[in-house]
């Protein structure tokens, strides 16, 4: 069996097993506050990002992603942000199947952000 084949039913396999790969606001947040180790990678356009950002989040918008594999933690859980959900799902799917443990944030930055650490930046 193929190693893209056997990547494929461990994803099914998680899924049936309960796991959906998605973290709600609160549940971000909590983690935050414990220190948990994570990289969060949000997708959006670079200046969404700028205008408003969860503290810490790294920006590689989502058409670069597959460009900066190789730069992304094997040994910590990744957060995908996009604008709704959709696209982080998308995104999610990929890196599982690459072997990375990641999960979306459930509805994206369209969540309800009185949970998250939000800062902005100004770009030029």
């Amino acid at each position: 069996m193929s190693e893209l084949r056997k990547a494929v039913d461990a994803f099914w396999s998680d899924l049936k097993g309960g796991r959906n790969n998605i973290i709600s606001c609160d549940q971000l947040n909590q983690s935050i506050e414990k220190g948990c180790p994570m990289y969060i990678l949000d997708i959006r356009k670079p200046e969404d990002y700028d205008e408003k950002h969860i503290e810490g989040a790294i920006n590689v918008p989502w058409a670069e992603v597959g460009d900066y594999l190789d730069d992304f933690p094997k040994d910590e859980k990744i957060i995908v942000i996009c604008y709704t959900g959709q696209t982080a799902g998308q995104t999610v799917a990929i890196l599982r199947l690459l072997g990375f443990d990641a999960c979306s944030l459930k509805g994206g930055m369209s969540c309800d952000q009185a949970y998250l650490p939000l800062t902005a930046t100004c770009s030029s």
